[in-house]
């Protein structure tokens, strides 16, 4: 079509944005109501975890000899290292881009980032003054500051992801590539990504979650044998991966293609165990964790998910929530092995910062199937389009 001067423009050949889409983002700090709603609550759900993880194992209360906040004035410790003050950092660093991008939507982003700061320094100095009262857990200044500080950066960082930015931008537009609108489908892709966070929690079987008995000191009558492991590691590989993946692709549009989606999750998935025997257990064998059983249960969950994805949303969904009740059920009630030994930095009462962190992992892997059936509850009771 040409345009002349002083010609009149069809209104229908005019691309606009709806002002009151733009004035509700510039008013949420840049980002959408239901972003602002879905960080508020996994804020919420963040520090309850953190609660869950600094008070392990809940047990052995007992009055400080000394004044709660002594812990404050205490020298530098001898046996701190820069790892364990780098995953406190990145322990808090979640909490400090959610509280942040709420507080950003009410008072600004730079004043939202100050507040979240504050407000994670405090969750934390409560955290380590009721570690005072537990034998097994060590209070530390080193600690708060490490944890304020990865509050800070997640602060910080959380405009950048905001649709306005580049980052944010183009996170934004992939995300609305692959899947569909809507708090549903955010809240699902949350879902996942904390699935793929469990498995930082080193102590665990492959691609296991929901492993309560040690936490509730479950008695086990299952002898281990080698038959007997072997079936366990593919049958709770196999409905976990299975679970998690069809939770990812019931949420896909209608013309992308599932198979990859999978895959990527697998790959991910794997990479992240991979980084965890390397990097926090310092194994010496890093590939142990990956046995027949781990190889058989990802062969067989990969083949029945390409006959699954074929279902509709709904079936997807419904699926998802019984593979991973059979995964959870299969960890907890699979033996122990007598074999696995659990690196002395991860044990409750060593003397390593670094299980801080690993509790905060630890308690998410605990809780992640209620967090996931939950969700696949609420998403097929709801009858919305």
């Amino acid at each position: 079509m040409r345009f002349t001067v002083g010609a009149r423009v069809p209104a229908a050949d005019i691309e606009t944005v709806p002002a009151d889409r733009t004035s509700s983002h510039e008013a949420h700090g840049g980002f959408s109501p239901h972003s602002v709603r879905l960080a508020w609550i996994l804020a919420s759900a963040y520090l309850l975890v953190i609660a869950y993880a600094s008070l392990q194992p809940f047990e052995g209360w007992r009055v400080p000899a000394g004044p709660v906040p002594g812990f404050l004035a205490a020298q530098w410790p001898h046996y701190i290292t820069l790892q364990d003050v780098a995953v406190n950092v990145a322990a808090y660093a979640p909490l400090g881009l959610l509280l942040s991008v709420v507080f950003g939507a009410i008072v600004g982003p730079l004043r939202g980032a100050a507040a979240a700061t504050l407000a994670a320094a405090l969750l934390s100095l409560c955290m380590e003054s009721a570690q005072t009262f537990l034998p097994s857990r060590i209070a530390s200044n080193v600690d708060l500051l490490a944890n304020a500080f990865g509050a800070l950066i997640g602060a910080m960082a959380a405009p950048l992801l905001a649709p306005s930015r580049a980052l944010g931008g183009k996170l934004h537009t992939l995300r609305h590539r692959w899947f569909q609108e809507g708090m549903a489908a955010d809240t699902g892709l949350v879902v996942v990504s904390l699935w793929l966070i469990t498995q930082l929690h080193a102590t665990v079987q492959a691609f296991g979650t929901g492993h309560l008995r040690a936490t509730f000191h479950w008695s086990r009558s299952v002898l281990h044998t080698p038959a007997l492991a072997v079936g366990t590691e593919a049958t709770v590989a196999l409905f976990s991966l299975l679970g998690v993946g069809l939770l990812l692709t019931a949420f896909a549009k209608p013309g992308a293609r599932r198979l990859p989606l999978i895959g990527g999750l697998i790959g991910a998935a794997l990479l992240i165990r991979l980084f965890t025997a390397v990097a926090i257990v310092s194994a010496p064998a890093p590939f142990a964790w990956f046995t027949p059983g781990v190889m058989a249960g990802i062969a067989a969950g990969g083949v029945l998910a390409a006959v699954a994805i074929r279902l509709p949303r709904r079936g997807q969904l419904l699926v998802a929530a019984v593979c991973i009740l059979i995964a959870t059920a299969a960890i907890n009630l699979a033996p122990e092995n007598p074999y696995q030994s659990v690196p002395p930095r991860l044990l409750a009462g060593g003397a390593s910062h670094f299980l801080n962190f690993s509790g905060i992992v630890r308690a998410l892997s605990e809780l992640w199937p209620l967090i996931a059936i939950g969700f696949l509850l609420y998403a097929l009771l709801d009858r919305r389009r």
